[in-house]
C-alpha cells in the first residue's frame, strides 16, 4: 500500500498513465476520484467529487479557500460540471514527481485532507 491507501501498483500505474498521456482514473474514496481531463488542448489532473458526495457548503468553502490562498492554490480551477460534479482541475506538471504534490493540493483545496498521506503533510 502507498501513503494514499491504494495498492502501490495502482497509484503508480495511474501516475504513469497520466504522464504518458493515457486516459487515467483512480477512485480515492466512494464518490471521489482523480482522473486525467483535457481543458481545451491542455492535459490536466482533475479531482472530481460526485454531486451526492459534495458536502453542504463545500463549493463555497472551496472557492473561498482558492481565492484566500491564491498563491498556494495557483493553477487550480474550480467548477461544477453539467452533472453537478465538483471538479478541481490543474494542468499536468512536466515532471512525474510533481504529480502527487498536485494531487495533494487538489485534495487540500477540497478540504479532503484525510485523503492526503501523512508523509505529504
Amino acid at each position: 500500500m502507498n501513503p494514499h491507501g491504494l495498492p502501490d501498483d495502482g497509484m503508480g500505474a495511474f501516475l504513469d498513465n497520466l504522464v504518458s498521456g493515457i486516459p487515467a482514473r483512480q477512485v480515492l474514496h466512494p464518490g471521489i476520484q482523480a482522473c486525467s481531463l483535457m481543458a481545451g488542448n491542455r492535459p490536466g489532473l482533475a479531482l472530481q467529487v460526485a454531486r451526492e458526495s459534495v458536502q453542504t457548503g463545500q463549493l463555497q468553502r472551496v472557492l473561498e479557500r482558492r481565492f484566500e490562498h491564491a498563491v498556494i492554490f495557483d493553477g487550480c480551477y474550480v467548477y461544477l460540471d453539467a452533472e453537478g460534479t465538483l471538479v478541481i482541475w490543474h494542468a499536468l506538471p512536466t515532471q512525474r514527481d510533481a504529480l502527487e504534490h498536485v494531487l495533494d493540493r487538489l485534495l487540500s483545496l477540497a478540504n479532503l485532507d484525510a485523503l492526503i498521506p501523512l508523509s505529504s503533510r
